[in-house]
């Protein structure tokens, strides 16, 4: 017979104390490496249909890992292995530092009454009670999602925004919870939270001894040496502790021309939190990186023995730098790093404060946007008193001619399939107008190919176009303007306009030339055979832009502007962009139209706003906002027409989950 699961959860304050102090000490116990005590007696028996122990920084979650169950299960082993996984194994965070243990909460939620949402469509939300009654569980296929009943009311969300982000947590469109193959679980539960508590550890326990670090040091220099006069360097180094760290920076000072008198550090360096990295390996890797950096310039021997170098390990959550918790960072053993969106700042500074040194580090950044800078603490074994490194992507110029990346992908590789595709795409001629601005998608050819080529066979294209389309790849700078020569697809080739993307960077705060962000980026590329084929000798030049506020969008578009008016023709802007992602069907079409009910009434800032206030994942909506802000700027934003719509199940058949894809032209 199945066990049922509890419809309520009756508990002494002895009893939920008594699961507080449990958990506390599972927590303390396992971040020291010791044995967990298990939960005893008659609350180890507790029938639970599941738990939860989240680990706090005041409102910063550090830790949060447990299950709702099948079947209802005791407590004890439950709550033991939901500890284990929030200290060690959460995938959000770096395991639980003892150095963080005295500043933390530890929550813990006993869950029961599980009920399946029979309700269809948005009626479900009546179903989900929220202000801390219930949690839910999301399911579609393999993708999952849960969120606490705490969550809604710490937020205070309606139960339609706490089904919109549980859907979101799950990798859902937020709109999937009204979908009929969506499966819906609420569920109830009790919690208690309480300070850990207990004294911070000694803060001068070290990995390695100065003298181990010194030793180190001089394992690189030779390293360094081997590698420059073309020697066989030493891969590890018997005698010394090897271990898995976090970080490693080996800096090096060097003369600098044009600091006069004065020098720079050259550095090479790898961090990784999460899985951490073996030590000498690393080292080695690290080491011959720096030697690649210093190939070619004149080494004295002398040069060499002012190599620096410091181990990280041991990593802490300190907050964010918009809201820092630096309690239990000692400035002499601890340094401080923050990461934002892909770079990272890392400074230590034995003689400082820790908040002058955290001001410090975000200004070298630059951070752009606090609440989301994260800022950790590592201990540093270091033979310095003072190290800074920033990571930022550096631009570079690549080639001339920018490859095609996405033949066989995007489009056919073949170039006489390729052009019977775009053939197929544009379909009859049609009378042909001097739009200014136009928004074409940039899926693969067979799902978007004749919402493009509707849009291309109206305009008449002039000598320059200027590609402006969301950057979907992690390499290279954020905003950036490639800064080939010329574009390869199969069967031609297109020139390029490197003047004018070096005019365009000069004008637009943040838009670099780079070729980094361009190498895979398919969102100019897919575009290239209407243009090949439509006006083979117009120049085109690619902007991929990655994430923006409303802000830098006018900055952007008011340098836009400025170079287009000194222009003598005025080149065609394309905004490439597809249209919402991975809703079903009916749910794409409806938020597409309202995103392009703002377009359609020339709404940049509403069309910017609507989509995150609706989670519209429109990918193109900075590109778009740019454009039409641009457009507003030059006096040529009067008109706007839809061209063409159409969704990814036109052409698979399949309604489940889709993307949208719009035609527009945009002037008059």
């Amino acid at each position: 017979m199945t066990a049922q699961h509890p419809e309520s959860l009756a508990l002494s304050e002895q009893q939920r104390q008594e699961i507080l102090r449990a958990a506390s000490q599972m927590i303390w116990d396992a971040v020291g490496g010791q044995a967990t005590t298990p939960l005893t007696g008659e609350i180890a028996g507790l029938v639970v249909s599941g738990a939860f122990v989240s680990l706090k920084r005041g409102k910063h979650l550090r830790g949060c890992c447990g299950g709702l169950q099948p079947q209802p299960a005791a407590l004890g082993s439950l709550l033991a292995d939901a500890v284990r996984r929030t200290v060690f194994e959460d995938p959000r965070f770096p395991p639980v530092s003892s150095t963080e243990l005295p500043y933390l909460d530890v929550e813990v939620w006993l869950l029961f009454n599980p009920c399946r949402v029979a309700d269809s469509g948005a009626e479900r939300a009546a179903a989900v009670v929220t202000g801390g009654k219930h949690g839910v569980v999301i399911r579609w296929g393999e993708q999952r999602g849960l969120l606490l009943p705490g969550v809604a009311a710490e937020h205070g969300w309606d139960s339609e925004t706490l089904l919109d982000h549980v859907c979101q947590k799950a990798g859902l469109h937020p709109s999937r919870w009204r979908e009929d193959d969506v499966h819906l679980t609420t569920f109830e539960g009790v919690s208690d939270r309480a300070p850990l508590g207990g004294e911070p550890p000694p803060s001068d326990w070290r990995f390695l001894s100065p003298e181990q670090v010194a030793a180190y040091a001089e394992f690189c220099r030779a390293n360094l040496e081997a590698l420059l006069a073309g020697g066989t360097p030493r891969y590890a180094a018997p005698g010394l502790p090897d271990a898995t760290v976090n970080g490693l920076v080996v800096s090096l000072p060097w003369p600098d021309p044009t600091q006069g008198r004065g020098e720079t550090c050259l550095q090479s360096s790898k961090i990784d939190l999460h899985r951490g990295m073996a030590l000498q390996a690393s080292l080695f890797e690290t080491t011959r990186r720096l030697g690649e950096l210093l190939a070619g310039r004149d080494i004295a021997a002398d040069d060499l023995r002012r190599l620096g170098l410091t181990i990280l390990y041991d990593p802490a959550l300190q907050g964010s730098v918009h809201d820092p918790d630096l309690r239990g960072v000692d400035a002499r053993r601890r340094a401080l790093l923050i990461m934002e969106r892909g770079r990272t700042s890392l400074l230590f500074d034995a003689q400082e404060e820790p908040e002058r040194t955290l001001r410090a580090a975000a200004a070298e950044l630059p951070v752009k946007d606090p609440a989301s800078a994260a800022v950790f603490s590592l201990a540093a074994d270091t033979s310095e008193p003072r190290v800074a490194h920033v990571y930022r992507p550096r631009a570079s110029f690549g080639a001339d001619v920018r490859p095609a990346a996405m033949a066989d992908r995007f489009y056919p590789a073949d170039p006489q399939a390729l052009f019977a595709l775009v053939d197929v795409s544009l379909g009859p001629e049609q009378p042909r107008s001097a739009w200014p601005a136009a928004m074409v998608p940039h899926a693969g050819l067979r799902f978007s190919g004749k919402v493009a080529g509707a849009v291309f066979r109206r305009l008449i294209i002039p000598g320059t176009v200027i590609v402006i389309g969301p950057k979907h790849t992690p390499y290279g700078m954020d905003w950036t303007v490639a800064p080939c020569r010329h574009w390869d697809i199969p069967g031609a080739r297109l020139a390029a306009d490197p003047e004018l993307a070096r005019r365009l960077a000069d004008a637009i705060p943040g838009l670099t030339l780079d070729a980094t962000a361009h190498a895979q980026e398919h969102a100019i590329e897919v575009e290239l055979p209407f243009l090949a084929r439509l006006a083979p000798k117009t120049k085109v030049v690619g902007i991929a832009l990655g994430a923006a506020g409303y802000d830098e969008c006018r900055e952007f578009a008011e340098g836009l502007a400025s170079v287009l008016r000194t222009l003598p023709e005025a080149p065609l802007l394309l905004i490439s962009s597809d249209m919402n992602h991975f809703a079903s069907d009916a749910a794409t079409r409806l938020l597409d139209d309202e995103a392009l009910g703002c377009l359609d009434r020339l709404d940049p800032e509403g069309l910017y706003e609507t989509c995150r206030r609706k989670h519209i994942s429109m990918c193109g909506v900075i590109p778009a906002a740019i454009v039409l802000e641009t457009l507003r700027r030059l006096d040529r934003l009067h008109d706007a027409e839809r061209v063409a719509y159409a969704t990814s199940a036109d052409t698979t058949g399949d309604p489940s989950r889709v993307v949208g894809y719009a035609g527009m032209v945009f002037g008059g």
